[in-house]
């Protein structure tokens, strides 16, 4: 079974229609630019949307039962009917629970007691939507009521809704587009929520009286930049809210005491460019993490504490850890009687406990130690939430490529973990799997100039594949995925769909590229954004090279795959390095840098200058433009098949960059030369009714990941296949 790209239905060809963009004096000519419709009602577009779907379901039609069998795996592989582990919440336990057949778990709670009845408090199943995601969900602090938001479109426009835990009653009242962000006050009297604008940023905070209209709502904060976005949360104590107004270099927080609810906004610290700080509650004092002090930056960021009934400013701001160029601090989780800080260090996630003194406050030397985990690579987080405050108990989860989801209850005084529950992958056996990693020298030649990092910081890979398959001469296929933006870090978890992946042969590796935070916020900032955004690209392509280096595979067997800006990551790859792989897939891929960078109507835009830059500087504007995937297409030259996929509904990379990237691909003539015989193709799969994060109920995520498996492995083969053929020739001669 292959797909012969020679003889696939024709592909369509989008009209062109001339267009020029005005940048900086000079012009820019796209012929596609008609395939941008913000109201996604034009008629023309919509038919070449619906027509590169259809063009992309008739090329996958020879995949159609291969799909089926890798569904069939996944679908062994799960527990259907499977419950999680409880969450304390005053006199309830909180849980979802999946059954058989259904796309969304069910929300559950029962009485703190082993024979209490379930109750069924939240059932999205029933509720007759294509496409449902569900934002918040807050009982209130009696348990009487819920308050849960939902976005049916997948514009993450979200409505609040209020349904009565007793009598199943849901209110009229609602409350209609806001951001995910809704707290209760601590009497159950009002809520607090965020707003969109225009461009679907959260820029206002509001007090809702529960029982009462939105007319009657309170407006409590506005900000008027468009670089930040206000974000709303509830201290682990319950006793504060933090409205924190942030932009990806400066952040300021206000809050309020949840027992006050009438009371007013108080302004932590002043905002000072550049500097970004959270702040948390535990018992007489707040406790802030802080990328500045006294005027000098701290880019890993410090732990500082000052009194809840003093002066909030910075200059009372007491440390409790020093800055450590090797130690980035992530997150503080204060708890009664200790406080757990998340870090990274060595390239992985770490959990440190703190012990407050005597006095019971927080303060520099505080006893301290760390919980171990002994797998080479891992991912773990802390759940806050699911347990008291007034409790010696974290839970935290920890995962890898080869361990399922796990969930631990860590006792902080005793220090010793209790085994809540392993999620069960049904005849999976993690002893036929390893995970690797290994660390790539960065590239040699820098082309953004000298890195400031030092030497020894390498680009990690983390590598799984089953033991019983690894050569290690490159005949392996290889799947690498990257992201490496906005300092998130891709840390390796187990996904039960990738056993299919690892059980035929593949070789699957993460590469922890700059862009990143693996080794910190410097492995970001300084060497991964603004003009030194092309490191991630570069390094991209050095650690495909290593894999190949290595033996794990090589590069006519490799897929290369990343979403959204990961998505930006594929599009330059293939213009960089158009022989790199067999095969890309593109998700959501922002690609059309420039001109969304300089429309400040699209949503996101002005907030992403702190990433990228700010196009109106010709600077930044003339970087961008050397990497921009739409503007340096190499028009004649063979790139890999690409898999690209979008949403028509996606505010985060609207669907036209994905829709133009393609027809401008398609015009290029990147599939190779006539007299070729193995030509490549362009697959473009836009989701009529989502967003940005694809489908949403459990089974259809499942049945595109098989989908997307089927096409790369029936790909891979094919070129397994004809690599082998050509050895064969070369024996005969």
């Amino acid at each position: 079974m292959t797909i012969d790209n020679t003889t696939a239905p024709l592909p369509p060809v989008a009209k062109k229609v001339p267009y020029v963009h005005r940048y900086h004096g000079r012009e820019f000519p796209d012929d596609y630019q008609w395939l941008r419709d913000d109201a996604r009602t034009n008629e023309e577009m919509l038919a070449y949307i619906k027509a590169e779907n259809d063009y992309a379901n008739a090329t996958l039609k020879p995949t159609e039962a291969l799909k089926d069998t890798l569904y069939d795996e996944f679908i062994a592989r799960l527990k259907e009917d499977d419950e999680q582990v409880p969450e304390k919440k005053g006199d309830f336990l909180y849980y979802t629970r999946t059954v058989q057949g259904q796309q969304y778990p069910l929300r559950c709670r029962k009485r703190n007691a082993a024979d209490a009845t379930e109750e069924i408090i939240l059932d999205l199943n029933g509720m007759g939507f294509d496409q449902v995601v569900l934002g918040t969900y807050k009982p209130s602090p009696d348990h009487t009521w819920l308050a849960y938001s939902l976005d049916i479109k997948g514009d993450e426009k979200y409505t609040v809704y209020f349904k009565h835990l007793e009598t199943g009653e849901v209110r009229e009242e609602t409350i209609p587009d806001i951001g995910n962000d809704l707290e209760w006050s601590a009497d159950g009297q009002y809520v607090f929520y965020t707003s969109l604008d225009d461009i679907l940023r959260p820029y206002r905070l509001h007090r809702h009286k529960f029982g009462t209209g939105v007319a009657e709502d309170v407006l409590l904060f506005e900000e008027p930049d468009t670089k930040f976005i206000v974000s709303l949360n509830k201290s682990h104590s319950g006793d504060y809210l933090f409205i924190s107004i942030g932009s990806s270099q400066t952040e300021e927080t206000r809050y309020l005491n949840a027992h006050q609810p009438e009371g007013t906004l108080t302004l932590f610290e002043p905002r000072e460019f550049d500097r970004r700080y959270q702040v948390e509650h535990f018992n007489s004092q707040f406790v802030i993490l802080t990328n500045r002090l006294g005027g000098e930056k701290l880019i890993n960021s410090t732990l500082c504490v000052c009194s809840v009934d003093g002066p909030t400013d910075a200059v009372h701001w007491e440390l409790v850890l020093a800055h450590d160029k090797r130690v980035y601090l992530t997150d503080v989780i204060p708890f009664q009687r200790f406080v757990v800080v998340a870090e990274r260090s060595r390239s992985l996630e770490q959990l440190r406990v703190l012990s407050p003194n005597a006095a019971g406050r927080l303060a520099a030397g505080a006893e301290q130690h760390y919980i171990d985990f002994s797998e080479v690579a891992y991912s773990v987080t802390a759940r806050a939430s699911a347990l008291p405050y007034a409790e010696d108990v974290l839970r935290f989860e920890y995962t890898s490529l080869t361990t399922p989801n796990t969930v631990f209850d860590y006792n902080m005084a005793a220090r010793t973990r209790e085994l809540r529950k392993q999620t069960e992958t049904i005849g999976y056996d993690p002893s036929l799997y390893v995970t690797d990693r290994i660390f790539v020298d960065r590239p040699a030649v820098d082309e953004d100039g000298p890195s400031p990092l030092p030497d020894d910081l390498k680009i990690p890979v983390t590598i799984v594949y089953r033991r019983d398959k690894l050569r290690k001469d490159g005949t392996n296929p290889g799947w690498l995925y990257g992201y490496g933006s906005y300092g998130i870090t891709i840390d390796p978890t187990f996904k039960l769909s990738l056993v299919s992946l690892l059980d035929r042969g593949f070789v699957y590796a993460i590469a922890h590229i700059r862009g990143g935070a693996e080794w910190g916020a410097a492995w970001y900032e300084e060497d991964g954004k603004f003009l030194r955004k092309k490191n991630t690209f570069n390094d991209f392509v050095t650690a495909a090279e290593k894999l190949f280096s290595e033996g794990y595979t090589r590069k006519e067997l490799l897929t290369i795959e990343g979403r959204s800006a990961g998505g930006l990551l594929m599009g330059a790859v293939v213009n960089i390095r158009p022989d790199l792989a067999k095969i890309a897939l593109a998700g959501v891929p922002f690609v059309d840098v420039i001109n969304t960078m300089m429309d400040e109507s699209i949503p996101l835009t002005v907030n992403e200058y702190e990433e990228w830059g700010n196009p109106n500087e010709l600077e930044y504007f003339d970087y961008m433009l050397g990497y921009s995937p739409y503007n340096n297409i190499k028009a004649g030259v063979k790139y890999p098949n690409l898999l690209i996929r979008a949403g028509l509904n996606d505010p985060r990379v609207q669907y036209w960059e994905p829709a133009k990237w393609c027809a401008k691909l398609r015009a290029s003539q990147v599939a190779g030369a006539a007299n070729d015989d193995d030509k490549h193709g362009i697959i473009l799969l836009t989701k009529m009714g989502s967003g940005h994060f694809g489908a949403s109920g459990r089974y259809d995520y499942l049945k595109d990941t098989a989908e997307d498996y089927a096409y790369i492995i029936t790909t891979i083969e094919a070129s397994r296949q004809r690599l082998l053929g050509e050895q064969l020739e070369k024996a005969a001669l």
